[in-house]
This record gives structure tokens, sequence and C-alpha cells, in this order.
């Protein structure tokens, strides 16, 4: 048996690796071309958000017996394809959660106190007290659409700052999500991207917000009709939005949204914390040892 580790995972993880007495490759810079030369000779692949495991790796993957995301989404592999390979897919639902639920916190914080414009103003030797009055979360209405992990985590935080919680999921809803546009102060997304989701905050939502609302959006960028998000805070009909994931990433150079003076941009770094990395390596690697030694994984996707 032999493992492919093709994106960054933590140390700890890899010393749990070498006590498994599983051999293993760490190339966490592989190029497409590489792994698509090289994929024929593991019985396993782990990755993170960069490596995409598209059907021709997974086709040509004929020892492939699973695959481990390092992480909650896997919209960077082909699901479809390992399920007609019947090759596993397995991930760390909840490794994630409270780091990207913390995240959104300070993204919420950052909007209703301008701490954007605070930061830079200062760098540029401003002194900008009357300008920067801003806002408290106590009191404000908080929409989160999506309630797995990461949004009970969301509703947990924001509770405590004195915000009022709608939600709205599949499985859990205290409103309707039109009611939920019209009546949020903030309104943050933590839906996994899939079939179901991909474009499902439209246009007849997203322009039911009050002109006084902010965005969150640390999902995944392609479950927003991009086009009216940008024309709604372009012509200010919106007051700001915060934005960890894009329809594009990495976001272009000259990118429209840089050019925004109402939103916040950081570089999908939801999941970026030591914690929330250590947590899901092991979580995939105990999945990925078990399995390849025969036992049955706890976090299978598929």
């Amino acid at each position: 048996m032999k493992i492919l580790i093709s994106d960054k995972i933590t140390e700890s993880a890899l010393s749990l690796l070498k006590d498994s007495q599983i051999d293993f490759d760490y190339q966490p810079e592989v190029s497409f071309a590489e792994l698509t030369a090289s994929i024929p000779l593991y019985d396993a692949l782990i990755v993170r958000s960069r490596t995409k495991v598209v059907k021709e790796i997974i086709d040509r993957g004929k020892n492939l017996k699973i695959i481990g995301r390092v992480g909650s989404g896997v919209d960077n592999i082909d699901t479809e394809a390992a399920q007609n390979k019947h090759i596993i897919v397995v991930n760390a639902p909840d490794a994630n959660s409270e780091a990207v639920a913390e995240l959104t916190i300070g993204l919420m914080l950052s909007l209703l106190r301008k701490l954007n414009r605070a930061f830079s103003s200062m760098k540029e030797g401003l002194w900008l007290k009357k300008e920067l009055g801003g806002s408290e979360l106590c009191g404000k209405t908080v929409g989160i659409v999506g309630y797995g992990h990461i949004g009970k985590k969301v509703a947990r935080l924001v509770s405590a700052f004195g915000a009022n919680v709608l939600v709205y999921s599949r499985s859990h809803q205290t409103c309707t999500k039109e009611e939920l546009f019209k009546q949020s102060d903030i309104i943050t997304f933590h839906l996994a991207l899939n079939n179901e989701t991909k474009g499902f905050i439209n246009k007849e939502l997203i322009t039911l917000m009050k002109p006084t609302a902010f965005i969150i959006n640390a999902s995944r960028g392609e479950i927003l009709d991009e086009e009216t998000l940008y024309q709604m805070l372009a012509e200010k009909k919106i007051a700001g939005a915060a934005l960890d994931v894009f329809w594009q990433e990495p976001l272009p150079v000259e990118s429209r949204w840089r050019k925004l003076d109402n939103v916040i941009l950081t570089p999908h770094i939801g999941a970026s914390t030591k914690e929330a990395l250590v947590r899901a390596s092991i979580t995939v690697l105990h999945d990925v040892i078990n399995v390849l030694k025969g036992g049955k994984p706890q976090n299978q996707v598929l």
C-alpha cells in the first residue's frame, strides 16, 4: 500500500503515517502533469483545496481505493467519477468549523466598525475619528444560510454578542429564506457547494435585502449570483460585503472586486489556522489508514 499526499499537511499527521508503517510520498507542490503521470502507483490520495482531483486523475488511478480531503468541502474532487470507480472519498467535516466561524465573526465586526478603512487610513497618516463611526453587533439580526457545523457555531457566537439569529437550511428553518433576506442586518452563508447550492443565492433573494445590510461569504463563491451582488454593491443598494471566497481563485490582480470601496476581501483563509489544519490532517489520515488496513472510515462522503 502506498499513499500520495499532494498538498501540505502537518508534521504531526506525517508522524502518524510513519507510525502506521504505510509507505507514502509527500509532494505538496506536485504539478497536475506530475500527478497525472504518477497516480497509477498509489492506493490512496490525500489533498487539500489546491489539488483538483478531476476525472482524468481518477481514471488513471487504477489502484486508488480512497481519496482524503483535508477539510470539509469536496468540490475540488469529481465525486461522481470516484463513485463510478468505487473509490471511497472521506473528509474532515467538523475540523475547520471553529476557524471559519471565528473568521466570520471577525468579518462581521470589521464591516460594522469599518476596520478595513481604519487600518489603512492610519497607515496613510490620517486620523479619521469623526468619519469612522460604526455600529454594534449587539441587537442586530444575523441571518445564517446553512446550518451545519459552521452555521451552528456562528449562531452560538453571535448570540453571545447579543444578536438575534434567523436560520434557513434544509434541516432547520426559523423563517422562510425570503423573510431572512428581508429582515437581516447581516447575512452569512455556510453552504457546501454542490448542484443544489450553486447559484442558490439568486437575484430575487439578494434584491430583498435592506440598503443598510451586509453580506458575508466564507463558503464558496459560486453559491452566489456574482453579477447581482456586484451591481448591488457598486450601486450602494446594500451597505457592503466581506468575501473570503470567489468565483475565480486566486482572485485576478485586476479583478473588479478589488476596486469596490464597500467590500472587504480576504484570500480564502477561513480554514487557515494551525489548529484546524492539525485536526483536519489527523482526522483524514486516520480514515485513510483504516481503509487501507481493511477497516471502515468514520467520515465517508461517498
